[in-house]
């Protein structure tokens, strides 16, 4: 593989793990041998400097559209490598610290020096520049980042200008100390004046520069939702639509099954495009979810139209099972084309109309082995404080009126 730094893996620069990955070796090889190098005339941190510098970082590869569609669809299972780092990453590191501590003390810097604070603050400057440049996209959590860390590494607006800030805060508070070691309290207004407008000046340079990136930034953003986007519809019409159009051409002989796999289409693309989704939780979902599957099982279409939407309870669940149970009689024994189902709820009552234009019946000429309108529509609406009218003669087709106080 090329030479790259990858960030997701990354200790520092991720140009330990850019090296292993490049010539296939663990990357505690590699480590380690950074570490071996500290110590020789503090080669190993120049030449990790200059890597880190020239060496370009990784761009994560993307996945085929359907499956990036899936995943944000939580349709497919994801797998993150969660797994605690290895004994020896975690051994370089922590020799990598005593590296760094040994070539503090081998270069007679202490805490109470003159360069030592104005290193340590220049230094953290321009970490936080460098972490600007490199942070990933998002507030930080996708990438395994803690929930309280998640804003210091945010790509938000306001996060980045607050780092950079800092970082700039930073680097003049290490020119104004190291000034001041130097020069003396009385030249101290002086200095800060000085240190103050420098900062200022490097901001106004550098802002157009930055703005440059930034719009940069937010049109690759634009770009790719509208490339995701893109792939999400052509996932989908794969998935979906050219399914039902390969299932249509292969029963063109019969006209009930073409018709009702172009309604279940058209329903699932209506759905999919205006985000009809509710919850299985409300009435409305429930009952035209009920009303699809007694049409993709009996081949009859069933028209339904809710006004208003409400929580189920036990008392609409019961409504809904006996709704289900007249559009299924209305499918079965009716002869109708097409079955009609109206609901209303309102603030007080739901009201359910399930009406045909078959062929109807005597409900006195219902045999007493007969018990599904009487115990699964009347009798269940009445346990539960409702009531079921039923309309119907012979030729004359049938209507059901369910109604229940909410």
């Amino acid at each position: 593989p090329k030479l790259r730094r990858p960030l997701d893996r990354r200790w520092l620069g991720g140009v330990c793990t850019g090296v292993a990955d490049h010539l296939g070796w663990p990357v505690w090889v590699v480590r380690v041998c950074f570490i071996v190098l500290v110590g020789a005339d503090y080669i190993g941190i120049i030449f990790y400097a200059l890597a880190w510098l020239l060496i370009p970082a990784k761009v994560p590869d993307h996945e085929a559209p359907g499956l990036e569609m899936a995943n944000r669809a939580d349709m497919r299972r994801t797998t993150r490598d969660t797994s605690p780092a290895g004994t020896g990453s975690a051994l370089a590191v922590i020799v990598l610290c005593v590296g760094v501590l040994m070539l503090v003390r081998m270069m007679d810097v202490n805490p109470g020096g003159v360069f030592f604070w104005p290193i340590i603050l220049a230094c953290l400057g321009v970490a936080l520049v460098w972490r600007q440049a490199e942070a990933p996209e998002g507030d930080g959590s996708e990438h395994g980042t803690p929930r309280w860390l998640a804003p210091l590494v945010s790509q938000d607006h306001w996060a980045l200008l607050v780092r950079m800030g800092l970082a700039l805060i930073l680097i003049g508070a290490a020119i104004s100390l190291l000034a001041y070691s130097q020069a003396g309290q009385p030249y101290l207004p002086s200095m800060l004046a000085v240190a103050a407008l420098t900062l200022i000046g490097i901001g106004v340079v550098a802002a157009p520069a930055m703005n440059r990136m930034r719009n940069n930034l937010a049109a690759a953003r634009e770009a790719r939702i509208v490339s995701d986007a893109r792939a999400d519809m052509a996932a989908h019409l794969h998935d979906s639509v050219l399914q039902t159009l390969a299932l249509i051409q292969r029963q063109a002989g019969d006209p009930k099954a073409v018709a009702s796999l172009a309604r279940r289409q058209e329903r699932e693309l209506r759905a999919w495009l205006y985000g009809e989704q509710p919850g299985p939780e409300t009435f409305r979902a429930a009952l035209v979810e009920a009303g699809a599957e007694i049409e993709d099982e009996r081949g009859v279409p069933i028209e339904v139209v809710c006004v208003g939407d409400a929580e189920n309870t036990p008392g609409l669940e019961a409504t809904l099972r006996a709704a289900r149970e007249a559009m299924m009689n209305a499918s079965k024994h009716s002869g109708a084309d097409k079955i009609d189902v109206y609901a209303e709820v309102g603030p007080e009552t739901v009201e359910v109309f399930v009406r045909d234009r078959g062929r109807g019946f005597d409900p006195e000429q219902i045999g007493e082995d007969r018990m599904g309108v009487k115990r699964s529509i009347v009798e269940r609406m009445e346990r539960y404080g409702g009531r079921a009218v039923i309309r119907t003669a012979p030729g004359e087709g049938t209507e059901v009126r369910l109604e229940m106080t909410r």
